[in-house]
């Protein structure tokens, strides 16, 4: 089954109502902040996942516009601590020196970042100190102390590179060509399990770590027939999944729900591209539940994982000080 906007909005509302009595179960959010690539949408930012359990917040890559999508989805930008990225191509890194700096002079962040990521990752930190040295320099006061503005890098390996509270990472190896090194993760707690691609072709790793996944947010990539007749998209198709691909991978992982991120279109404009992507998963033989992400859709994991009713942005109130208590 494919739900549509307004079908999953109703689904949500549904599930409210029948689940009310159970509040209390400890559950794990996740929520797509940004379910884009690198191309412009009207509606979509680029990709970043959050991932919450046990009173840890985890974020999964940071594309273009993650602290809007953060603060409009009741997240306070200066609450986020640890980053894992999937690889350093720079869609899935361009809102990294956003969420590290602003939060810390605007919001009066009280602690650094952990940020996890392949090789690499080190020397493009040191690259961003280099692009904002102007601000290190002239902002730093008693009022913005620099110790607040500390990364802690940490070289992704195969493995679980982390665990505490009884929630667990584990990083896996994918194929994404000139993306490479690059990973996909799983996040563990309390008997459950979400996995995040990253940016990768079919791949059997994934495979394996996806069996017995509650939730799969997994990249997907649909072009027009024209270009993907060109050499140069040619190249691009075989680094993304089709979904074709896609497919495959949910026949074999099935899952209690499959949800589409990363969404990569070109030459297909509104929904055309987005319904060709379900038909063409469909064809392939897919027949368990999807849904093509949309950014701020976010989902509860207890028992089932249950679609949440996105909250309406229009009564937020501005997010612009010290010392505000948001949400």
């Amino acid at each position: 089954m494919t739900f549509s906007l307004r079908q999953f909005a109703c689904i949500a509302s549904t599930f409210f109502l029948l689940t009310a009595a159970h509040a209390d179960e400890p559950k794990m959010k996740v929520t797509l902040l940004g379910t884009a690539g690198p191309e412009y949408f009207p509606d979509r930012l680029g990709i970043a996942t959050l991932v919450e359990a046990n009173g840890e917040k985890l974020l999964f890559d940071v594309g273009r516009g993650t602290n809007q999508r953060l603060y409009q989805s009741g997240i306070n930008p200066k609450d986020i601590t640890n980053i894992f990225l999937t690889h350093l191509h720079s869609d899935h890194i361009e809102g990294l020196p956003d969420l590290w700096m602003t939060p810390w002079f605007l919001l009066g962040r009280d602690h650094g970042l952990e940020l996890w990521g392949p090789d690499g990752t080190e020397p493009m930190v040191a690259g961003m100190r280099a692009m904002f040295g102007h601000d290190l320099n002239a902002r730093v006061n008693k009022f913005n102390p620099i110790e607040n503005l500390a990364i802690a890098t940490h070289t992704v390996k195969d493995g679980v590179v982390f665990e505490k509270n009884g929630v667990s990472v584990t990083a896996f190896t994918v194929e994404h060509a000139d993306g490479n090194p690059a990973f996909g993760y799983t996040v563990a707690w309390n008997g459950h399990r979400v996995l995040l691609s990253g940016d990768t072709t079919l791949n059997e790793n994934l495979i394996t770590h996806g069996i017995g996944a509650d939730l799969i947010i997994h990249n997907v990539i649909a072009f027009s027939d024209r270009l993907s007749e060109m050499p140069e998209m040619k190249g691009v198709l075989a680094k993304l999944t089709t979904p074709e691909q896609a497919a495959e991978v949910f026949k074999r992982t099935r899952p209690k729900l499959a949800v589409y991120s990363h969404i990569v279109t070109k030459e297909l404009q509104g929904s055309k591209g987005e319904d060709q992507i379900i038909q063409r998963t469909r064809a392939a033989g897919y027949d368990g539940p999807l849904v093509m992400g949309v950014d701020r859709m976010s989902f509860e994991i207890s028992g089932e994982v249950k679609p949440l009713a996105t909250k309406p942005i229009e009564q937020l109130p501005n997010l612009d000080s010290k010392g505000q208590v948001y949400p």
